[in-house]
């Protein structure tokens, strides 16, 4: 058979096409798809975790404050916390709104109140946690970028504890 420029260099000697594909691309093809299978398997399973382990809470919080490195003006806040050990905390207040992921961490004592949790360090607040009326957990978030300057900087820290009320629990 002569070399012909016109015939695609994909078909056999009988002219259809040649369906083989290499070994390397089949086992791509097959990660990739047991990677989104793997994917959405967890983020359903994220899901219904999440609605399972879904709290509301408000509080009017007198004091600008920085949450998952966003500053937060004062007023009042509803933060809905979502998933158990890692959680969202979705804090909204008008048009301000903010997500960040929070650890449970065991309490020694449960608290009588639910409880935001900020650490002051002179005029600046941070949101540190949740403590939840009547549980042996509370939810910690990390400190951020600017917190933990503070801290290498030794400035001096305040716990402030703000009163809150607990909207709705579905769990």
């Amino acid at each position: 058979m002569a070399f012909c420029p016109t015939l695609p260099h994909n078909r056999d000697h009988a002219g259809t096409r040649n369906s083989r594909t290499s070994p390397q691309k089949r086992r791509r093809l097959i990660m990739k798809k047991a990677a989104t299978i793997f994917i959405l398997t967890l983020m359903a399973l994220s899901t219904l975790a999440a609605a399972q382990t879904r709290k509301i809470v408000g509080a009017e919080v007198p004091f600008e404050f920085i949450a998952n490195g966003k500053t937060m003006p004062a007023g009042f806040y509803t933060i809905t916390v979502s998933g158990d050990p890692l959680a969202v905390l979705s804090i909204r207040s008008g048009k301000s709104f903010v997500h960040a992921l929070a650890n449970a961490t065991a309490l020694s004592q449960h608290p009588v109140v639910t409880v935001l949790v900020f650490h002051r360090y002179g005029a600046q607040y941070f949101l540190s946690g949740i403590r939840w009326e009547g549980e042996d957990r509370a939810y910690e978030l990390p400190a951020g970028k600017a917190e933990m300057e503070l801290q290498s900087k030794k400035a001096t820290e305040d716990e402030i504890g703000l009163i809150a009320a607990v909207r709705r629990s579905s769990e």
